[in-house]
């Protein structure tokens, strides 16, 4: 492939998106099987105000139903999540805090940005845990050699939330009028090709990224759309 060392990867996922939980092995997969094409992921913004876990349960009858269709569609179990909203355990979500995790993580700990986020995505709906507590924190700090009070300071500069919002702004124009989570789009100097727009299978994916390797491109579906509590290219309705 011609100008390698100018293509690359934009992954654009919410941490609280079932449907971006799902999709991690086949980003991994894709990842893997193209070494050499690096990955830049960036955050969404499905939950843009803090909450809790039990008031969004609350607030969205059905959620754990339409989790376990997640599970069902895309064969990966959300039982760290379920479980915590069958339980009534306190757990806090907000998806920019989890981006300005993020963004902490791959200015301190550059190159590995894809892994941090499945770190993060795991943590909610493999485990069911809050990601915002200082024993959570400084889990994710230690396991990517980093002191937790460097970490928890790195943080609270105002840096970390600049470049949580650049980074939103970013995907939200990458993604246009529709919002669609997860998102994979390769990019070749000034050439954007959209591999996945919401959760498909791998064979899709590769497909796609077949064909826009070879310069036919792949034209956004304007009919894809993701929501926390409903489908992406495979819909509830």
């Amino acid at each position: 492939m011609k100008n390698i060392e100018e293509t690359y990867f934009i992954y654009i996922a919410d941490v609280f998106c079932p449907w971006c939980y799902a999709f991690a092995p086949i980003m991994k997969k894709l990842a893997a099987e193209n070494p050499d094409i690096p990955v830049h992921v960036l955050g969404g913004n499905l939950i843009s105000r803090p909450m809790t876990l039990a008031e969004d349960a609350a607030q969205s009858p059905g959620l754990v139903e339409f989790w376990h269709e997640v599970e069902h569609t895309s064969g990966r179990s959300l039982a760290g999540a379920i479980n915590a909203v069958e339980t009534g355990r306190e757990v806090r979500l907000y998806s920019p805090g989890a981006d300005e995790i993020l963004a902490v993580l791959k200015r301190m700990v550059p190159g590995h940005e894809l892994d941090q986020l499945f770190e993060l995505e795991e943590m909610f709906y493999g485990q069911g845990r809050d990601m915002f507590t200082d024993t959570a924190l400084a889990e994710i700090a230690a396991h990517w050699g980093i002191e937790p009070g460097h970490f928890a300071s790195a943080l609270d500069e105002p840096g970390a939330l600049a470049a949580t919002e650049r980074n939103l702004e970013m995907a939200a124009e990458l993604m246009g009028e529709i919002t669609s989570y997860p998102s994979v789009l390769l990019v070749r100097g000034d050439k954007y090709d959209a591999v996945s727009r919401g959760f498909v299978h791998y064979e899709t994916v590769a497909d796609r990224l077949a064909y826009a390797m070879r310069d036919l491109g792949v034209p956004l579906e304007e009919s894809a759309f993701c929501s926390r509590h409903n489908g992406c290219s495979l819909r509830r309705n």
